[in-house]
Protein backbone atom coordinates (compact mmCIF):
# COMPACT_ATOMS: atom_id res chain seq x y z
CA UNK A 1 0.00 0.00 0.00
CA UNK A 2 1.42 3.37 -0.89
CA UNK A 3 1.58 5.62 2.25
CA UNK A 4 1.31 8.54 0.15
CA UNK A 5 -3.00 7.67 -0.28
CA UNK A 6 -2.94 7.35 3.70
CA UNK A 7 -1.73 10.86 3.73
CA UNK A 8 -4.19 13.88 3.72
CA UNK A 9 -2.47 16.52 1.35
CA UNK A 10 -3.36 20.28 2.44
CA UNK A 11 -4.06 21.15 -0.93
CA UNK A 12 -6.70 18.90 -1.45
CA UNK A 13 -9.63 21.00 -0.09
CA UNK A 14 -8.54 23.83 -2.32
CA UNK A 15 -8.52 21.22 -5.04
CA UNK A 16 -11.59 19.49 -4.80
CA UNK A 17 -13.61 22.74 -4.08
CA UNK A 18 -12.28 24.59 -7.21
CA UNK A 19 -12.43 21.16 -9.56
CA UNK A 20 -16.27 20.75 -7.77
CA UNK A 21 -16.75 24.20 -9.11
CA UNK A 22 -15.62 23.53 -13.01
CA UNK A 23 -17.50 20.65 -13.16
CA UNK A 24 -20.74 22.05 -11.75
CA UNK A 25 -19.97 25.20 -14.46
CA UNK A 26 -19.41 22.64 -16.72
CA UNK A 27 -22.73 20.42 -15.89
CA UNK A 28 -25.01 23.35 -15.98
CA UNK A 29 -23.81 24.62 -19.37
CA UNK A 30 -23.99 21.45 -20.71
CA UNK A 31 -27.83 21.29 -19.65
CA UNK A 32 -28.84 24.36 -20.67
CA UNK A 33 -26.89 24.48 -23.71
CA UNK A 34 -28.80 21.64 -25.62
CA UNK A 35 -32.38 22.39 -24.75
CA UNK A 36 -31.74 26.32 -25.85
CA UNK A 37 -30.26 25.40 -29.20
CA UNK A 38 -33.07 22.64 -29.56
CA UNK A 39 -35.50 25.23 -29.60
CA UNK A 40 -33.86 27.52 -31.55
CA UNK A 41 -33.79 24.85 -34.04
CA UNK A 42 -37.02 23.90 -33.77
CA UNK A 43 -38.32 27.91 -34.03
CA UNK A 44 -36.07 27.86 -37.30
CA UNK A 45 -38.14 24.85 -38.98
CA UNK A 46 -41.37 26.12 -37.36
CA UNK A 47 -40.88 29.34 -39.34
CA UNK A 48 -40.36 27.35 -42.97
CA UNK A 49 -42.92 25.30 -42.23
CA UNK A 50 -45.16 27.59 -41.52
CA UNK A 51 -44.45 29.51 -44.65
CA UNK A 52 -44.95 26.37 -46.17
CA UNK A 53 -48.39 25.76 -44.52
CA UNK A 54 -49.32 29.63 -45.50
CA UNK A 55 -48.87 28.69 -49.05
CA UNK A 56 -50.67 26.04 -49.09
CA UNK A 57 -47.86 23.29 -49.89
CA UNK A 58 -48.25 21.99 -46.27
CA UNK A 59 -51.61 20.89 -44.70
CA UNK A 60 -52.56 23.40 -41.26
CA UNK A 61 -53.06 19.76 -39.79
CA UNK A 62 -49.63 18.06 -40.95
CA UNK A 63 -47.88 21.18 -39.88
CA UNK A 64 -49.44 21.12 -36.22
CA UNK A 65 -48.88 17.12 -36.06
CA UNK A 66 -44.62 17.71 -37.10
CA UNK A 67 -45.01 20.22 -35.19
CA UNK A 68 -46.61 18.05 -32.24
CA UNK A 69 -43.84 15.38 -32.74
CA UNK A 70 -41.19 17.58 -32.64
CA UNK A 71 -41.80 19.22 -29.45
CA UNK A 72 -42.11 16.14 -27.95
CA UNK A 73 -38.58 15.10 -28.35
CA UNK A 74 -37.55 18.02 -27.02
CA UNK A 75 -35.68 17.65 -23.57
CA UNK A 76 -38.51 18.91 -21.16
CA UNK A 77 -39.13 22.36 -20.45
CA UNK A 78 -41.99 24.78 -19.10
CA UNK A 79 -41.29 27.16 -22.97
CA UNK A 80 -42.06 23.31 -24.17
CA UNK A 81 -45.09 22.24 -22.47
CA UNK A 82 -46.75 25.87 -23.45
CA UNK A 83 -45.84 25.70 -26.90
CA UNK A 84 -46.96 21.78 -26.82
CA UNK A 85 -50.53 23.09 -24.92
CA UNK A 86 -51.03 25.75 -28.27
CA UNK A 87 -50.27 23.19 -30.92
CA UNK A 88 -52.68 20.60 -29.44
CA UNK A 89 -55.46 22.98 -29.78
CA UNK A 90 -53.75 23.85 -33.54
CA UNK A 91 -53.81 21.04 -34.52
CA UNK A 92 -57.78 20.60 -33.32
CA UNK A 93 -58.73 23.95 -35.43
CA UNK A 94 -57.00 22.81 -38.50
CA UNK A 95 -58.83 19.72 -38.35
CA UNK A 96 -61.78 21.36 -38.31
CA UNK A 97 -60.94 23.63 -40.70
CA UNK A 98 -60.00 20.92 -43.56
CA UNK A 99 -62.90 19.02 -42.45
CA UNK A 100 -65.24 21.98 -43.24
CA UNK A 101 -66.25 22.21 -39.82
CA UNK A 102 -65.42 26.30 -39.74
CA UNK A 103 -64.40 28.22 -42.43
CA UNK A 104 -61.29 29.63 -43.96
CA UNK A 105 -62.31 33.12 -41.91
CA UNK A 106 -62.78 31.49 -38.49
CA UNK A 107 -59.65 29.26 -38.79
CA UNK A 108 -57.44 32.21 -39.35
CA UNK A 109 -58.98 34.40 -36.28
CA UNK A 110 -58.59 31.33 -34.37
CA UNK A 111 -55.19 30.40 -34.69
CA UNK A 112 -54.22 33.96 -34.71
CA UNK A 113 -55.65 34.40 -31.37
CA UNK A 114 -53.97 31.07 -29.99
CA UNK A 115 -50.96 32.07 -31.57
CA UNK A 116 -50.98 35.36 -29.98
CA UNK A 117 -51.73 34.11 -26.19
CA UNK A 118 -49.02 31.82 -27.11
CA UNK A 119 -46.01 34.37 -27.95
CA UNK A 120 -47.98 36.45 -25.03
CA UNK A 121 -47.38 33.64 -22.51
CA UNK A 122 -43.62 32.85 -24.03
CA UNK A 123 -42.43 36.50 -22.70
Amino acid sequence: MNPRFLTPDRKSPAVLAATLVVSLSALLAGCSSPREGSLDEFARWHDKAKAQAQAGALMWSEFYKQSFDRLTALPPSMQQDTRLENTVLLLSTARKYESSEITALQFNTERENIETQLEARLR
